[in-house]
């Protein structure tokens, strides 16, 4: 029998009608913007180390991964308070409260900044010796990057709530472009490890300038001299609870990402972790692609929207992840060889067999990105217990099994598991209660 074909008319008009579906949706269209932000960035950020894994002996390109590292860690007060804003921006009705809020909470990420560059300045020559540095002035740099990052979150952050996702991606592609090439002249004068943390500062500052004149254009009134004010914190303690549920979760986030670096380069030789730094730049890179995903999800999940439509955007945004991540999953597997070879150059192919598996590993912290983020939004406390009892298992298993590079991954792979598996027993046992 010959099958009968549409005739071009319709098939013009269903084609028509499937384009115009795709651009009047807010969650695809907002994804599709913030992707592409995402992938430039994302470009220029892993430009980045393998440039500077050229430009720098191994021993010297790892105290850059770690220091990038500990940058996330102590980078996860600002980005709970960034994601609180998100949540705040998305879901206060009056402005004046809204944007008062948003500067009691940046006073308090102010104090808190600055206290950080006093213990660090204290605590720099004992960091040096526990991380194995040549100098302690790349830590001193690291506060400094963090003091220059509390303005730029705040900003980026009501951008964000506001949906600005356009803006929000060349506030990062400025900051992205500016860190690769500042961190080269730097480096070039013969700054070394000090250098690529000194681009990271100047960077950050650029990025913040571009996000403050954006910010104000698009309705926060409140100037930026008024931080250095002392905190009302009466102000802000019903947002603190919520507050806490964040740092839980961001906590979880950040350090099943990076803490394998960290524990390598405090339990390996500077070599060894260097060319580890090379492998793992090029595993999160399935994080970062997908880390857009759960940054739209956030401001598009509303306390006063339908379960209903909630758990749709939820699911729109498992699909995008598992399309994304999944086929970035499959490519670093089939060919690591090249992959390695092309993105970090020959000297770290001796470790071209960890790819895959610590691929996998951070396939399942991206999953556990998105659910955390949409449960978040939703401020259900119970995720606190499950995300605090999935670290516990990483730590302990880090702590037992880190002989080898590939029992350090294991640790990571197995832990981030049993976070994904406690929070689907979670999920289960909620829908059999509800039933």
């Amino acid at each position: 029998m010959v099958q009968q074909q549409m005739p071009p008319k319709r098939a013009t008009a269903r084609r028509l009608q499937l384009m115009t579906a795709l651009r009047s949706s807010h969650f695809l269209r907002h994804n599709a913007i913030f992707f592409v932000g995402a992938l430039v960035m994302g470009f220029l950020n892993y430009l980045y180390y393998p440039v500077l894994g050229r430009m720098l002996p191994p021993s010297s390109f790892g105290e850059v991964q770690t220091l990038f590292s500990l940058f996330a860690q102590i980078n996860i007060f600002l980005s709970v308070l960034g994601l609180l804003t998100v949540n705040i921006v998305a879901n206060y009705k009056d402005d004046r409260t809204r944007d008062r809020m948003i500067l009691e909470l940046e006073k308090l990420a102010v104090l808190i900044s600055g206290a950080l560059l006093i213990i660090t300045g204290v605590a720099a020559p004992l960091l040096q010796r526990f991380f194995h540095f040549d100098s302690s002035l790349p830590f001193i740099a690291l506060a400094l990057a963090v003091a220059v990052t509390v303005p730029l979150t705040f900003r980026n952050a009501f951008l964000r709530g506001k949906r600005y996702f356009g803006l929000v991606s060349l506030a990062g592609i400025l900051a992205a472009g500016g860190d690769l090439i500042l961190s080269i002249l730097f480096v070039l004068f013969g700054w070394s490890t000090t250098g690529a943390i000194v681009g990271l500062v100047a960077a950050q500052f650029l990025a913040f300038l571009y996000a403050a004149w954006n910010a104000k254009r698009y309705g926060f009134s409140e100037a930026f001299k008024n931080v250095f004010k002392k905190p009302d914190i009466r102000f802000v303690l019903p947002e603190l609870k919520y507050a806490m549920l964040v740092l839980v979760g961001s906590l979880t986030i950040t350090g099943l990402y990076s803490i394998d670096a960290v524990a390598i380069k405090h339990f390996f030789d500077a070599h060894t972790a260097g060319l580890y730094a090379g492998i793992s730049t090029i595993a999160r890179i399935i994080f970062f692609l997908t880390a857009s995903i759960a940054q739209v999800l956030m401001p598009s999940i509303k306390i006063s929207q339908t379960a209903k439509e909630n758990q749709q955007t939820l699911l729109k945004s498992f699909v995008l992840l598992a399309v994304i991540g999944g086929g970035t999953l499959v490519t670093f597997t089939i060919l690591p060889e090249f992959i390695i070879r092309t993105l970090m150059g020959a000297t770290y192919l001796p470790y071209v067999d960890l790819l895959p598996r610590l691929s996998l590993a951070l396939f399942i912290i991206s999953l556990l990105n998105l659910f955390i983020m949409y449960h978040m939004a939703l401020r259900r406390y119970m995720i606190m217990p499950i995300t605090i009892a999935g670290v516990v298992v990483t730590c302990v298993l880090l702590g037992l099994n880190h002989d080898t590079l590939q029992a350090v991954i294991n640790s990571l792979l197995y832990g981030s598991t049993a976070t994904l598996l406690f929070m689907g027993v979670w999920l289960a046992s909620k829908k059999y209660k509800q039933a």
